[in-house]
């Protein structure tokens, strides 16, 4: 018994000796690689080229970032107009030095939608440390939407002059608000996001719950919104013209239904067989199922008027339109599409979506 445990001991421990030489006799190894990276993660957009030196230092271990050099730093100017970025914060008053003391320590959201970038130049300048800034010149706007605490306002067509990008990404963004320039400090890491994004921020009322989303959806157009905004043309204080619409044919539909809603305000039905509506087509006086007005949001206010068209199989069993009124859900117009003459379900085959904000003059 005893030689068998001595056995088993030596076994043991050779296997140890032999399992150490090895993870001793592995040297860490390096390579070099000339790299482009696109920074997205950045107030604005750039490309850094570097060379990079990487380890590994186990094997088959992960390579390690061990320094990098930049060979060259450019900024993307093409890419500033209609790119979206979003500033989560937990003291606006960081983010914004110019903001009242009373935003100090309070968390905020800031949106911003770049419009225009022209004479844009960068210069790259070294400092004695090593570190490296570019300098940024340019003319340019933004529309900002910044809230906090319940409090939200919008700033259209922000000056934008120039920014400070540092080497560990933060911006100093140049800006004027109509007050003299000012600087908004931007972190190293901002959120990247879309235009519908920044209408929703913008919007009091974005529709974001509709019960259909994962029905087949087509696209619907209309030269009448640009950068998700509608053209004055349609509003109560414009020329009151209904939109120019058209939208893909679905296959198996009879009929299409069309629906304007700004949250619950029902701002347009009609029944067509068509896939496009010309412009003016419609106004009030047309009765259900051809009917239209304009927007008129408060004074300052912006709201979403969104256009929803839903491509049917037959006539619906009922229609709940509330023209010109609250008290609309754009789930409940849905379920009654959704319903047959029969009571059977299933008669919207498919559905499109288009969003378009407006604010009050």
């Amino acid at each position: 018994m005893k030689k068998t445990i001595r056995a088993f001991s030596a076994v043991l421990v050779a296997a140890m000796t032999i399992g150490s030489f090895g993870a001793c006799s592995f040297k860490p190894k390096t390579k070099i690689e000339n790299e482009k990276v696109n920074v997205t993660d950045g107030m604005l957009p750039q490309v850094i080229e570097r060379e990079a030196s990487y380890i590994q230092k186990t094997k088959d271990g992960e390579w390690e970032l061990e320094k990098a050099e930049t060979l060259k730093w450019e900024l993307l100017p093409a890419e500033i107009p209609d790119s979206v970025r979003i500033i989560s914060t937990d003291d606006a008053k960081s983010v914004y030095p110019a903001l009242d003391d009373s935003f100090k320590g309070q968390k905020a959201t800031l949106y911003f939608r770049f419009n225009e970038a022209s004479d844009v130049q960068s210069t790259v300048n070294k400092g004695g440390d090593g570190s490296s800034t570019m300098d940024v010149k340019m003319k340019g706007t933004v529309d900002v939407v910044f809230s906090s605490g319940g409090y939200k306002t919008n700033l259209p067509g922000v000056k934008v002059t120039g920014a400070v990008i540092n080497a560990d990404g933060s911006t100093d963004l140049k800006v004027d608000i109509g007050q003299g320039e000012s600087v908004l400090k931007a972190p190293a890491k901002v959120k990247s996001g879309v235009l519908k994004d920044f209408m929703a921020a913008q919007s009091d009322t974005f529709i974001t719950n509709e019960s259909f989303k994962d029905l087949t959806s087509f696209n619907v157009s209309s030269s009448l919104v640009s950068r998700g905004a509608w053209d004055n043309k349609i509003a109560l204080e414009g020329e009151k013209l209904s939109p120019d619409l058209k939208w893909d044919k679905v296959d198996g539909a009879s009929k299409y239904a069309v629906i304007m809603i700004d949250g619950n305000w029902l701002h347009m039905d009609v029944f067509t067989t068509e896939t496009s509506l010309a412009e003016g087509a419609y106004n009030r006086r047309g009765g259900e199922g051809a009917e239209f007005v304009g927007p008129y949001p408060p004074k300052g206010s912006t709201h979403t008027y969104t256009v929803f068209v839903f491509a049917l199989k037959g006539d619906p069993a009922k229609n709940s339109f509330f023209f010109d009124a609250g008290g609309n859900s754009i789930n409940e117009i849905f379920n009654g599409l959704d319903t047959d003459k029969s009571g059977d379900k299933g008669n919207v085959l498919a559905y499109g979506r288009l969003d378009g904000n407006y604010t009050g003059k």
